[in-house]
């Protein structure tokens, strides 16, 4: 069911209320849809959320020790949050409900929201825009794509967390790299101009270097790999492995340039940038040296493309799917 919340951010006190109850396990099927959108919507909102799950884990370890006035803490949560109306209806709850840890967050933290703030992104960019940062790196986000930066961004802090389409023009710096969060991956900038596409929903991961070196890590597996001009680094899903191609000029426009490479360097970058599945049926053509650019040409008018060059002929199977004999 779609949740019927406003599109538009929640008041203060009807946010904090809400998710105090997802993190308690006590939002409906409803509320919690909400919470999950909501999560996904700004690089911020997820920092937002793991910093009052901290509090709420100081309030309940202090909730032998404090004795809360929950009348008196609730009011003063009301005065500081401008005393705006809820838009969550309160249930009633016999156990350490959200109501109680609100008023205990005020006892044992006075007026500590600055915890939930403090983790906050600094500034965050909304595409589509063009930006200069403050240490000098030009970015260009794409419609729709978000760019947080960390907390004291400066020169000597270059920490950002990108979701969404991006173009990069950053100054390298050995004492001081560029980092981009990515979800489970990180892009470590060695100075260079490059593109990033993150897309957290299908956990899909583009990255092309136009020019200079950039590190791609993921934590998880703790897996790198250095991109250097023209190298063009995949995953998703369905293929979480890094893949990796080369030739790449331009990865909107599929834009491909070949000068005297193997038939099977270039089979490898075709089949990546267009999600296909070349089989050779004659292998002395692969080590063929093939000269040719390719930009935004159809899968069927390159593989047409090769075979003349190589002299040879190609049938297609399927949409996905060619043989080149």
């Amino acid at each position: 069911m779609t949740p019927s919340f406003p599109n538009e951010a929640l008041p203060d006190e009807a946010l904090y209320t809400l998710l105090c109850k997802y993190l308690l396990d006590e939002a409906d099927a409803e509320e919690r849809a909400w919470v999950e959108e909501w999560k996904e919507r700004d690089p911020g909102n997820m920092a937002l959320l793991v910093s009052l799950g901290k509090v709420l884990d100081t309030a309940a370890a202090n909730e032998k020790t404090v004795a809360a006035d929950t009348g008196y803490a609730w009011s003063q949560l009301r005065e500081k949050i401008d005393d705006k109306p809820a838009l969550i209806a309160v249930k009633s709850r016999s156990r350490f409900t959200w109501l109680k840890v609100a008023a205990v967050l005020l006892v044992v933290l006075g007026a500590g929201w600055w915890f939930l703030t403090r983790n906050q992104p600094e500034q965050v960019y909304a595409g589509p825009v063009n930006t200069v940062l403050s240490d000098g790196s030009q970015v260009e986000l794409s419609n729709g794509a978000k760019l947080a930066l960390a907390r004291g961004f400066s020169s000597s802090n270059r920490k950002v967390t990108l979701t969404g389409a991006a173009s990069f023009d950053v100054q390298g710096s050995a004492e001081n790299p560029f980092v981009i969060a990515l979800g489970r991956n990180e892009v470590k900038v060695l100075g260079t101009r490059f593109m990033i596409n993150y897309e957290p929903g299908a956990a899909t991961l583009k990255v092309h270097v136009s020019s200079g070196k950039v590190m791609v890590i993921n934590h998880d597996k703790k897996d790198s790999v250095l991109l250097t001009d023209g190298m063009l680094l995949q995953s998703d899903d369905n293929r979480p492995s890094f893949r990796i191609a080369s030739h790449v000029t331009d990865m909107g426009k599929r834009s491909l340039s070949f000068q005297d490479t193997p038939l099977e360097e270039v089979l490898h970058t075709i089949t990546e940038v267009y999600d296909i599945k070349v089989e050779v049926m004659d292998t002395d053509l692969l080590k063929l040296p093939v000269r040719a650019n390719f930009t935004d040409e159809s899968t069927e008018e390159v593989m047409k493309s090769l075979a003349l060059m190589l002299n040879a002929s190609y049938e297609k199977v399927n949409d996905r799917q060619y043989k080149l004999k």
